[in-house]
This record gives C-alpha cells, sequence and structure tokens, in this order.
C-alpha cells in the first residue's frame, strides 16, 4: 500500500489507466506503394501529436531488427521507429496462431506491450480474432490509419485524415472530417435552402444533421476507443479494471440518440411534404403518420415499412428503453451454471487462502456484515468463471417474439451503419420532393 505524507493509503491492484502511446509493431519486409503513402500519413498525424504540449498521447512504431529492408524504407521516408529483438513463439501462442511467422510476430508484440500488429501479408488478416485472444489487434496500414483516428479522439484530439487539420475542436468536426458520412444531409439542407423549403422543416433538417449526427458519432468513437483499452487491460490480465463502467455510460447515450434519430426523421418527413400531422402524433412507427405517409407519398412510406428497418427499430427501440425507463446498460459476462454452488463456508476459505481477507481490520457489525457479503459475491462470480464462461460483454433483449443475448460492444459499426442507412435513404427521397 502507498504510504504518503505520513499516511497509508488503499490501493486498488491489478488495474490500470487508459493508455496514451499506441504501440505498434510493423512486421513485413515487402510493402506496397500504398502502404508507404498509409505510412506518410500517419507521420503527419504522428507530427502533429509531438507538436502539442503538454503531451496527450503518441503513435510508436517498433520493427523486428532483422528487418533491414523496412527500417531502411522508414528512415528514407523520415520516420522515427525502434528496432527490437523478435521473440519465438510460445507453445500457447503458436497454439492460437500456427502461422509460424505470424505466431512469432504475435509473441513479439507481447514481448514489447504493441497494441496493433501490422502484417503486410494479407493472408494473415484471418487471424484478427486469435490475435485478439493475444490482446493484440492485427490489421493492414489502411485499416491502421482508421485505428489511430479513433485512438486519438479518444484523448481529445479530434483528426481525420480525410481533413488534416491542426487544433480543430469537436465543433464542426465530423462535418469536414466524415463528408461520406454526412454528405446526403448536407445535400438536402443546400437543396431545401435553394427552394425554399419551410422554416420549420429546413430547423428539424438542421438539428438532426448538424446536432444528433455528429453526437452519434462522436459516442461511437468513445466506445471504439475504449474497444482500443479493452485489449490493453486483457493482454495486462487486468481483474479489475475492464473499462465496463466507460463503455456502459456511452452505450447509454448511444441508443437513446439513435432511437431518436428515427422520430427526428419522422418529423423531417412530416414538415418537409406538408402532411399536416401534429408532431404529438409523428413518430416512425405510429400508425396515424404512417398512413397519412402512404397516401403522400409511397416511396418514402416505403422506407418506413420495410421488414429490414422495422426488425432493426425493435431492436433499437427495447435497448433504448431499457436504458431510459428500466435500469442500465452494463454488459456483463454470461457464465456456465456451475454443478455445484459454493457454500459460503467454502466462500470464506477461499477468501482467507487469496489473502483477501481485509475484515479484521472492520469493526462488528452492520458494515462489517455488509463488506463480507460484497467480498462473497466477488469470489462467487470467480468460482462462476473458473467453471466456464460462455460470452462476455452481453446484455438480455427481447423484441419481436425473440429473446436472446447481444453483444453491443461489437454491434457498433453495424448499429451505426443501418442507421445511416436508413437516414440517408430518406434524404435521398425528400430531395425529389422538394
Amino acid at each position: 500500500m502507498p504510504y504518503v505524507r505520513g499516511r497509508i493509503f488503499a490501493e486498488v491492484e491489478s488495474t490500470g489507466r487508459p493508455k496514451r502511446t499506441l504501440d505498434v509493431l510493423i512486421w513485413g519486409q515487402e510493402w506496397l506503394m500504398r502502404v508507404l503513402a498509409d505510412f506518410n500519413d500517419l507521420e503527419t498525424l504522428r507530427e502533429y501529436l509531438r507538436s502539442i504540449r503538454p503531451s496527450v498521447c503518441a503513435i510508436r512504431y517498433f520493427v523486428p531488427g532483422h528487418h533491414a529492408e523496412t527500417i531502411e524504407i522508414l528512415t528514407r521516408l523520415n520516420i522515427i521507429c525502434f528496432p527490437i529483438e523478435c521473440a519465438a513463439a510460445k507453445p500457447e501462442t503458436g497454439k492460437l496462431l500456427p502461422e509460424k511467422d505470424l505466431a512469432d510476430a504475435g509473441q513479439t508484440a507481447l514481448a514489447c506491450d504493441a497494441d496493433v500488429l501490422v502484417v503486410s501479408k494479407p493472408e494473415y488478416l484471418p487471424y484478427l480474432d486469435e490475435c485478439e485472444d493475444l490482446g493484440i489487434f492485427l490489421t493492414d496500414t489502411s485499416f491502421l490509419k482508421h485505428y489511430c483516428e479513433l485512438f486519438v479522439r479518444g484523448h481529445d484530439v479530434p483528426w481525420s485524415f480525410a481533413h488534416q487539420v491542426w487544433g480543430q475542436t469537436w465543433n464542426g468536426f465530423y462535418h469536414f472530417g466524415e463528408p461520406r458520412t454526412l454528405s446526403a444531409g448536407h445535400e438536402f439542407l443546400y437543396a431545401a435552402q435553394q427552394k425554399s423549403v419551410n422554416a420549420e422543416a429546413r430547423e428539424t433538417g438542421r438539428s438532426l444533421v448538424h446536432n444528433r449526427l455528429p453526437n452519434i458519432c462522436f459516442t461511437r468513437d468513445r466506445l471504439l476507443f475504449y474497444e482500443i483499452q479493452k485489449l490493453v487491460a486483457h493482454r495486462n490480465k487486468w481483474k479489475r479494471q475492464e473499462y465496463a463502467f466507460e463503455s456502459s455510460y456511452y452505450l447509454n447515450f448511444y441508443y437513446p440518440l439513435i432511437f431518436g434519430g428515427f422520430d427526428h426523421c419522422a418529423s423531417l418527413v412530416n414538415q418537409t411534404l406538408q402532411m399536416g400531422m401534429p408532431e404529438r402524433n409523428v413518430g416512425a412507427t405510429y400508425g396515424d403518420f404512417l398512413s397519412a405517409l402512404q397516401v403522400k407519398n409511397v416511396t418514402i412510406h416505403g422506407i418506413f415499412i420495410d421488414p429490414k428497418f422495422v426488425e432493426f427499430h425493435k431492436r433499437i427501440s427495447f435497448l433504448r428503453h431499457y436504458a431510459a425507463h428500466r435500469g442500465s446498460l452494463a454488459p456483463a459476462k454470461l457464465l456456465k451454471s456451475p454443478a455445484k454452488e459454493p457454500t459460503e463456508a467454502e466462500l470464506d476459505a477461499m477468501i482467507a487462502e487469496d489473502g483477501e481477507d481485509l475484515l479484521d481490520a472492520v469493526p462488528d457489525g452492520k458494515l462489517k456484515e455488509s463488506f463480507r457479503e460484497i467480498l462473497r459475491f466477488n469470489f462467487k462470480m470467480r468460482y462462476y468463471e473458473e467453471q466456464g464462461t460462455i460470452a462476455e460483454e452481453v446484455v438480455w433483449v427481447e423484441f419481436a417474439g425473440k429473446r436472446g443475448f447481444i453483444t453491443p460492444t461489437a454491434e457498433i459499426y453495424w448499429t451505426f451503419q443501418n442507421f445511416l442507412l436508413f437516414i440517408n435513404s430518406v434524404f435521398a427521397e425528400l430531395m425529389k420532393c422538394i
């Protein structure tokens, strides 16, 4: 325990803080010209990060010392890298990665605590999941650029390779940084202005494009940033820091923002087409709104009743309603039920054996008994995990007569793309009507 200024302070072990240096192991000997262009772009970002004082985060390259060609190429490009010794694959690494060269790469990445393993051979990329089991992200240079964007954005450095600007703030960042994401909305707003669409519709569209969509993008990026940090925790075998709290916090914003976007679109349709529906009767799944829309524009009505959209909406609706009214979305582990439940005496023995019995320092009474129950619960969960973990980071869902578990953090991109497909389809059809 820390001893500071004459006092002993409590300390939580097996934990850590978000890593501020993204360590990249570059593994390969032959690199295409496209790859060299990627490294050149990445060096622009690294130079920007070096210019920020005080430093907030960094990206560091490691290269095997015997990969002379790679070191020479990077040196010619004036890119700083650190030569390191290779590590021979251990049996457990070789079991996960049967390709010997890739197994050695994985072991070397573990030895230098690399977050990312960049390879030149495309045939290695299918081993993405196996590398994540080691706590390493496997990729090529093209996706490395996006991965670095997520990493620095998580440290509050708004950066996009599509719009490389020093000193950018979050205000307006996504409008320039993700032109493909917001282009359909921008085109609609421009056309609505040019053709003097009513002011109410233009304001609703502005709020959707300039506020809600960037808010969703920001929340998405924060969730993906903590996915990067989870690999660090997994690689270091932290037991008390898995970034579950942080992910849960942003998930409880992500789904309500997306769910509200459906009704936001419905309001935009009602106002742009001048349907005259009272706002309280307008919603993406409201019967009166859909009936009136079918009469006004059958194509846009088809977007709202498309079976794929309806099923997606029900999925998001359940998660949003749960987050807003019934609880908090807190992904948890799905554990295998043990054949025999541990008794209280057995749990107390486990606590004592592990050296976690801190109850002697607590006076007798209700507080002590409360601590005892917390310790017993924690050790019961540990016992369950030893019996087998079926899945991690899952939440219970029930919609369309179906029940089951999903992994929200694994669906971040999928959820975002489905939402974007819906609103862009609405924008495209509304453009034809104004």
